[in-house]
């Protein structure tokens, strides 16, 4: 549901994405589930993490990087 919203433009470049609280409440599910979704969205590289700021959705271009050439 998340990379369909990146995919379609809801979730643009640069935005903050809901927090895993967020995504337990939207989906009702549960806060282990939404941490394994938040860490397959960064190993997919379809978000970026930001300590004690959030998560944020990458460019197509951070997402096709080769992995030494990722941002950090």
């Amino acid at each position: 549901m998340i990379v369909k919203r990146i995919e379609t433009g809801q979730y643009k470049p640069g935005q903050r994405i809901p927090s895993v609280v967020d995504l337990t409440q939207e989906f009702g599910i549960a806060t282990q589930t939404a941490q394994k979704v938040m860490n397959a969205l960064r190993k997919d590289r379809w978000i970026r993490t930001e300590r004690g700021m959030g998560s944020f959705v990458t460019t197509a271009e951070e997402r096709t990087a080769e992995a030494g050439d990722a941002p950090e």
